[in-house]
């Protein structure tokens, strides 16, 4: 340690590690070896040189010190430091500490933050996946796919309608629920079919209905499916059908003459009905113009197509002789495009 305390090269100097004049800190310094009566050392500044220290006898210390023993032999009696206050930490470090306790801290709840936002999302692909459409179950053998038929029926709150009407045919073949409009169940089997034209013809000769009167409908968006549109059996939730009247005509007075058809433009002289325009046409030749015309038009009503006078809601059902199904169709288009009106203004 000499050369670093700049110690003489003279061997009567020595480091000594000792305290200073007020006995509160340490002080390095090469000195001439002194040796102490029984006290701990002390440089003077005055002196220059190691002194005892009269206040700190350090023979009355436990363990105590000898009396007599080399200055430079100080350090072996450490009670003589007991009053020495330890250095404190630069501020600089202190705000060196703080901001790295900040930044770990900030480092965690940014982690924890993530990590259950992650939670979250899995949480609700979880969740999601589950609520999937139950035409995604595929029944291994036949008696799980009667249960399948059973929990459709279930669900649909037709569990007291289930007789030992249902087929063997329903149980080889895959099949699912559908809703009328009105509210209707029926369950089909959904081999083969491929296009909303395939649906409907199984559909058709399942419950004994004309093909043109059972439609296939997106009520939520007033949409009519088109045949040739592919059927997607996991997103069934989308298709409603539509069961339409087999016999508008019915009701209608015959007055013997012949008219020509507003619409069609062809001779009529039985099957007819007057507009309120006076204008004549038949209640299909009707019906097939408003499904073409208002669905997804952004229309809330029709015109006719002569002298351009308002057909209203109440109108089209009463003249087309609107089944309960057909009405609540309507009803539903002309809210959407009520809706489609509002946001293009």
């Amino acid at each position: 340690m000499e050369k670093y305390q700049n110690c003489s090269k003279d061997r009567s100097f020595v480091y000594h590690c000792v305290l200073n004049k007020n006995a509160t800190e340490l002080m390095e310094v090469c000195a001439p070896i002194w040796f102490m009566s029984g006290f701990c050392a002390r440089f003077s500044m005055t002196d220059r040189r190691i002194i005892n220290d009269p206040a700190l006898d350090c023979t009355k210390f436990v363990p105590p010190c000898p009396t007599r023993f080399p200055s430079n032999e100080s350090f072996k009696y450490q009670m003589c430091y007991s009053h020495i206050k330890l250095p404190t930490a630069p501020q600089s470090e202190k705000e060196e500490l703080t901001t790295f306790v900040m930044a770990v801290i900030i480092a965690f709840l940014v982690i924890l933050v993530i990590s259950l936002l992650i939670f979250i999302r899995i949480n609700w692909k979880n969740n999601n996946n589950s609520s999937k459409p139950r035409c995604e179950k595929k029944a291994e053998n036949e008696d799980e796919l009667v249960e399948l038929i059973i929990e459709s029926k279930v669900d649909s709150k037709e569990i007291d309608k289930i007789s030992p009407d249902t087929t063997r045919k329903d149980v080889e073949e895959e099949v699912t629920n559908f809703v009328t409009m009105s509210g209707k169940n029926i369950l089909c089997s959904l081999k083969n079919v491929v296009t909303i034209r395939d649906l409907r013809e199984k559909l058709s000769e399942k419950e004994s209905v004309p093909l043109k009167c059972l439609l296939v409908v997106d009520k939520e968006n007033g949409v009519l499916y088109q045949d040739a549109t592919v059927f997607e059996p996991c997103k069934k939730e989308r298709y409603t059908l539509m069961v339409g009247n087999k016999n508008r005509t019915q009701g209608f007075k015959e007055d013997g003459n012949v008219h020509t058809d507003v619409i069609s433009n062809k001779q009529i002289s039985h099957g007819k009905c007057q507009m309120c325009c006076g204008h004549f046409t038949v209640p299909e030749t009707l019906f097939d113009w408003v499904k073409d015309k208002l669905p997804g038009s952004g229309d809330v009503e029709l015109q006719c197509p002569r002298c351009s006078d308002v057909w209203e809601e109440e109108e089209l059902v009463e003249k087309c002789n609107m089944s309960e199904d057909e009405k609540l169709f309507l009803n539903c288009v002309l809210e959407v495009n009520e809706k489609t009106k509002k946001m293009k203004q």
